[in-house]
């Protein structure tokens, strides 16, 4: 009986383990679950009211798998509406929109794009909270990038010489900016006022600007020139 008791109690915590398990995993996805029921508002029933416009509000019209860095190694479905600046989620049963107030940062697997609510003034300026695209990240300066889709209202014609022109999503150039601790301002596109953000470091980014042939409204340029920036 001695020998039995321990044997029994043995058992019993092994039999106990995928239970206790399966029941930590449902917890971690219904608190998950719960966030992103706090952290979201419903997308207007899902439904686009201009869905015979040209064109896509979408930077990418299917949903793919993101990660949230909040939600560890969980994945999700998502897209990013660049006309409305939502981000949406596909969940089992709806589509939501997150709420871009709430703090976000979601990366696109396939792309390792990583899109981060952040607090900014865009160059109409107008303050503003939404999804930036980080490009490149160091411990002291970001560089980012705003992606705006807009929405044109079909034009019929007025002299009927001239075409009618149907409704259409239009991609505008992306606008980019950068961050210094949590202040987010826009990126000057002009070289002389680039290098006044660096007044210690203007002669050697001079320098690598003309040797680099560094063009301030080109992404891979700014990213190139930014990874310089953090090596010195």
């Amino acid at each position: 009986m001695k020998i039995l008791k321990p044997l029994m109690v043995t058992f019993f915590v092994v039999c106990s383990v995928p239970y206790i398990c399966n029941a930590q995993i449902d917890y971690n996805q219904r608190n998950t679950q719960a966030s992103l029921d706090v952290m979201q508002y419903s997308i207007k029933n899902n439904y686009d009211s201009n869905k015979n416009a040209k064109g896509s509000p979408y930077i990418n019209e299917t949903f793919e798998i993101v990660k949230f860095k909040k939600f560890g190694d969980r994945v999700f479905s998502g897209r990013y509406d660049a006309n409305l600046g939502e981000m949406q989620i596909k969940r089992e049963n709806d589509t939501i929109a997150l709420n871009a107030n709430e703090s976000f940062e979601i990366t696109f697997i396939s792309s390792n794009k990583t899109y981060k609510t952040l607090s900014y003034i865009n160059s109409d300026g107008i303050s503003k909270r939404g999804f930036l695209v980080i490009l490149n990240k160091t411990d002291s300066i970001d560089v980012l990038k705003e992606e705006v889709i807009k929405f044109y209202d079909e034009k019929p014609s007025t002299n009927g010489y001239d075409k009618a022109k149907p409704a259409e999503y239009k991609r505008i150039n992306d606008t980019y900016y950068y961050r210094l601790g949590e202040h987010v301002s826009l990126l000057p596109q002009n070289r002389k006022e680039f290098l006044k953000l660096f007044p210690e470091h203007s002669k050697n980014l001079q320098v690598f600007i003309k040797k680099n042939k560094i063009n301030l409204k080109k992404e891979d340029d700014l990213i190139s020139l930014f990874k310089y920036i953090g090596t010195l």
